[in-house]
């Protein structure tokens, strides 16, 4: 019979280099207990490293820098998987996508449908910052997420009838039907007419 400690093992080879995980993407393998002792001796051994508080990755490797740095987004998803939140990109980094901007964002960020929070990396030099989201949780499809939040960082003041049009151009029907059946869980007011010219 294969060891917990050599299925956990499988399961961080099968997902690959770079995959960042928690405790808890292991309970379906073993107590609680057993996975957290099980990746600290992992850990020790240098299988894998530590990130952040409870937060891991199988470390990708370069030929002549050696041990690369995590990735930021399997970090954020990683955490957001731990406690079956959702995150999304920031409105800043949406309307950079969706080309109402040419403005890049200075600090690593994600929307979330938790708790805002900051992920500090275990070497001090670098965190993630995990902010509220301000949609619904009931909208789920991602170019919905970020055609809406891409608007609403521009703001009121300085979107026009063209950015709807370029943003609606992004969706497909079903990101529509999305949007159109969350209106009514939309909070701003303006959100909401924009919303709904996206959704037509």
């Amino acid at each position: 019979m294969t060891s917990i400690a050599q299925k956990i093992k499988n399961r961080i080879k099968g997902k690959g280099r770079g995959w960042a995980f928690t405790p808890r993407d292991f309970v379906d393998l073993g107590p609680r207990n057993n996975v957290g002792q099980i990746l600290h001796r992992l850990t020790k051994q240098g299988f894998i490293r530590q990130v952040s508080r409870g937060v891991y990755d199988y470390p990708r490797h370069h030929p002549n820098l050696g041990i690369r740095v995590p990735d930021v987004k399997q970090v954020a998803n990683a955490v957001a998987r731990a406690t079956g939140d959702r995150i999304y990109m920031t409105g800043a980094d949406a309307a950079n996508r969706m080309g109402l901007t040419t403005q890049v964002p200075a600090k690593t960020a994600y929307v979330t449908t938790g708790k805002p929070k900051d992920i500090v990396f275990s070497d001090g030099g670098f965190k993630i910052q995990l902010r509220k989201a301000i949609l619904p949780k009931t909208i789920t499809h991602d170019l919905a997420w970020m055609a809406l939040l891409a608007l609403d960082n521009i703001g009121p003041d300085y979107v026009d009838q063209g950015m709807i049009d370029k943003c609606a151009k992004h969706l497909r029907p079903d990101d529509k039907k999305d949007i159109q059946q969350n209106l009514r869980y939309i909070r701003s007011t303006w959100l909401t007419d924009v919303a709904r010219q996206l959704s037509t």
